[in-house]
């Protein structure tokens, strides 16, 4: 079975920061090959018509587990075992709220049309994705990630959004299941936005793989 609070925390110990999404990907399913050797694990799966795009990570055994990852970093620099990390500024939360959840209707997607496990992790340093937001009437209200939230139920931009914040993203999302969103600290680095913590949301049962 994966159990990702415990891939994250041992990944947290070999890999304490990432250089990007990619790295991240690669990093995770290094992790859980190391944690099970008779897995297999395939990076940007790419899915059947009438679906579209790939998956980022499966993980074949008995069965398969579907996994969308997202690394969304706040500007940041460290020196890590004498290599430097340089995270950019990624702005845009409202499209990035978005498009996590538009990833959680996909592996719901994914898992009942397969039967297998699926879910969505984020990762991110920046605290705007977990804080609880300041106002509630946001054009992206409907999309918030912060701690505690329950994630369910047709989400939908507010009228007052722009065309270029809902630029192909119109569509409003429905989401089926009832996620409570849980945000758990992956690691501390000194400075500022040193703070890093992942959000799991698993769409369905964990699958034994």
């Amino acid at each position: 079975m994966i159990v990702i609070d415990d891939l994250m925390a041992n990944l947290a110990m070999r890999r304490p920061v990432f250089c990007s999404e990619a790295d991240f990907q690669h990093e995770l399913a290094y992790e859980i090959r190391k944690n099970d050797s008779s897995l297999n694990v395939r990076l940007e799966w790419p899915l059947t018509a009438p679906a579209r795009g790939a998956i980022d990570v499966i993980v074949i055994g008995e069965t398969r587990f579907a996994l969308e990852l997202k690394y969304l970093s706040k500007g940041f620099s460290t020196t890590l075992d004498g290599e430097p990390v340089t995270l950019k500024q990624h702005g845009a939360h409202d499209q990035r709220r978005y498009d996590v959840c538009k990833d959680v209707t996909r592996m719901e997607a994914y898992a009942e049309a397969t039967g297998y496990g699926a879910g969505v992790l984020v990762l991110t340093n920046d605290p705007s994705y977990w804080q609880p937001r300041a106002r509630a009437d946001t054009v992206d209200a409907a999309f918030n990630l912060c701690d505690l939230r329950e994630l369910t139920g047709s989400l939908a931009w507010h009228e007052l959004a722009k065309p270029g914040t809902t630029k192909n993203r119109e569509a409003a999302l429905e989401i089926k299941g009832r996620y409570a969103l849980a945000w758990q600290d992956y690691n501390r680095i000194d400075g500022k936005a040193g703070l890093f913590r992942y959000l799991w949301i698993p769409v369905a049962l964990p699958a034994r793989v």
